[in-house]
This record gives structure tokens, C-alpha cells and sequence, in this order.
């Protein structure tokens, strides 16, 4: 199956995958078609854009099936992905990874490789097009691109550890008005197997973002924004699944024993380190207040976390933790 149109897409019928060719900045400088193999098991992208590099061309993807999300971001337990993939210059197929380096300089490549993902306030408009609010995982990226917001981010602060690489956090504002949450490997990686939830918890528990958002999409591909010569982007063996808080197949959901006097509960190993001047909150709001006794003590024996304090009372958060939250009442949908 081949896309080649701006909005080209394929439901795969045996995987919880659609595929989208989304050359939404398609500029005519250029093409950009997907190619997708065994309905789905792998897929590649061909492309080639002349035009201003400082422009997204196109971001073609996979995106998870929707039957766990839209989903509030202090909900989300577990995002597992795992995979393989290479970006490859035409005619470098055989080159060592040096020369391929040297290739892309050559051709002036600006693309990455990255999870995407969209929020909202709204339920139903984290789901359709233009979101307010945007976070991407870039695996792999050219260093001739930065991210929204290098300049005032603080990423030496906002550094979390994911199955043994670096990310650090960067955010700003694109030209759409979308707020744009960026986590960067510190080494370009050809492959993952982790769970990458602590990104979006990091996100929330330091209060950028509220927990109460919905995470409506959730996707995996690559941006690409400029490329002198016919590149290659494939991969396969890909696995992008989220878990909710709750759900029988989470990866971390607790586990309980008990006796006749004691009960206690563990957590699966996940490994994931947080670096930060201020010490995060390790709080995760599942979204089910308890009414028992032991409520007002345990308030009172919470740390001093306005936000922790503010997600216990189960008070709407949109409006105290997110600076500059108005700009995102009015957001209507872009075309």
C-alpha cells in the first residue's frame, strides 16, 4: 500500500494502527509518500522537500487505535514503545554512520524521528485537528534542528532517564498557537524498548501541564522539514501501546497479597531516573478519591504541593497550574 496524497490513509485490519501520509505543510517543493508493508507490521517514507526549511513539510505516522484514549493525562500508567527504524540518504545505504552524517549535512536534512501526541481541556477537541497542546518524544533528530523554546527551557533541570537514555524537556509556541512540549534523547537512538510514561507524569507533576488534560491522539512517525536529495525513513517491529490507571493488561498495575493481619502491594519494575533542582512529586492521581476514614490524615501528612493538595480535593486544576491557561479557552479547531 502506498500514500502519496496530503491526507492519504490506510486502516490496518489486523494491527490497532491507521497510517496517515500527512503532508499537511506541503509547500510543492516536494513529495513525501509512505509506503506500508504487511498491513502494517512496518512502513517507510520516502521524501524529498526543497522549499523554506524552517517549515514542517509533513509528519506521516502511525496512530494507535482509539479504544483507550481520549484518556486524562494523570490516568495514563504505562506508555510502552518499542522499535527499530533508520533514516537513510539515497545512494548511503552501505555507508558507515559517519558518512551518512556527512550525507545529511550535505543535503541540509532537517527530520526527526518522534512519538506525537495531543491534548486538550475538551474531550472532543483532543481528538480533532489543531489541539492546543502538543508533546513529542524525539528518538532520533538532526542536529540542525531545535526545538520550540531552546532558548528558554531549562533542559540541564527537566532531564529524565528512559531505559537508559537521557531526555530533556523543551517547550514553546508554534505559529498555530499550539503550546509544544518536546522531551530530546541526548543520543540519537535506532531502537527503544521502554515505558515511556515518566515523560508525560514529569510533565504534570511539576505543574506545566494539568493532569485533567485529555490525551486524545497518539502517534508515531517522522517530521520532516527539509531534505536536498530522495531520503528514506523505515521501520519496523514497532509496538506504541498505552495503558490506563486500572486496565487488567497494565505493564505497571499494582499487585496486592494480604494475610489476616497486613496487606501490601508492589509495582512491576520500570526503570526511569528523574534529575531536577526541586524535587518532583511521586503523587499519581488515579482519578477515584477515597472516602474512608483514614482521608483527613492522610491530607493532613500530604507535602506541601499546592498541586497535590489541589488534585486530592479533586478541584479543577485547567485554570491554577497551567500559566497562561486562558489562551487555550477559545482555541477553535484549525483547517
Amino acid at each position: 500500500m502506498t500514500l502519496c496524497g496530503v491526507s492519504d490513509w490506510y486502516n490496518s485490519t489486523t494491527l490497532p494502527y491507521s497510517f496517515n501520509n500527512n503532508k499537511w505543510g506541503d509547500d510543492g517543493s516536494g513529495f513525501s509518500c509512505m509506503n506500508i508493508l504487511d498491513q502494517g507490521k512496518s512502513f517507510s517514507v520516502n521524501f524529498k522537500w526543497t522549499g523554506d526549511a524552517s517549515t514542517v513539510k509533513a509528519f506521516p505516522y502511525a496512530k494507535v487505535d482509539p479504544s483507550r484514549i481520549p484518556v486524562q493525562l494523570w490516568n495514563v500508567s504505562t506508555l510502552d514503545f518499542s522499535g527499530n527504524w533508520s533514516m537513510l540518504v539515497q545512494g548511503t545505504e552501505n555507508a558507515s554512520p559517519q558518512d551518512q552524517a556527512v550525507a545529511f549535512d550535505n543535503i541540509a536534512l532537517k527530520a526527526n524521528v518522534a512519538i506525537d501526541m495531543f491534548l486538550s481541556d475538551n474531550i472532543t477537541n483532543s481528538t480533532g485537528i489543531g489541539p492546543p497542546i502538543e508533546i513529542m518524544i524525539w528518538l532520533w533528530y538532526v542536529p540542525a534542528i531545535l526545538p520550540l523554546g531552546h532558548a528558554e527551557s531549562t533542559p540541564d533541570i527537566d532531564t529524565v532517564e528512559i531505559a537508559g537514555t537521557n531526555f530533556s524537556l523543551y517547550h514553546g509556541w508554534n505559529a498555530q498557537g499550539q503550546h509544544v512540549f518536546s522531551w530530546l534523547a541526548h543520543q540519537n537512538l535506532t531502537s527503544t524498548n521502554g515505558d515511556y510514561s515518566p515523560l508525560l507524569k514529569y510533565i504534570w507533576n511539576k505543574g506545566l501541564l494539568s493532569g485533567a488534560l485529555y490525551l486524545g491522539q497518539l502517534e508515531f512517525g517522522t517530521e520532516v522539514m527539509h531534505a536536498g536529495l530522495p531520503t528514506t525513513f523505515s521501520t519496523s517491529g514497532y509496538s506504541l501501546q498505552l495503558y490506563r490507571q486500572g486496565d487488567a493488561d497494565d505493564p505497571n498495575k499494582p499487585t496486592s497479597t494480604s494475610t489476616s493481619a497486613t496487606a501490601t502491594s508492589s509495582s512491576s519494575s520500570r526503570t526511569s531516573t528523574v534529575s531536577t533542582t526541586t524535587e518532583a512529586s511521586s503523587s499519581v492521581r488515579t482519578g477515584t478519591p477515597t472516602n474512608s476514614a483514614s482521608s483527613a490524615s492522610s491530607l493532613l501528612t500530604l507535602t506541601a504541593s499546592y498541586q497535590q493538595i489541589i488534585l486530592y480535593l479533586g478541584v479543577s486544576v485547567s485554570a491554577v497550574l497551567v500559566p497562561g491557561w486562558w489562551r487555550f479557552m477559545n482555541v477553535e479547531n484549525l483547517s
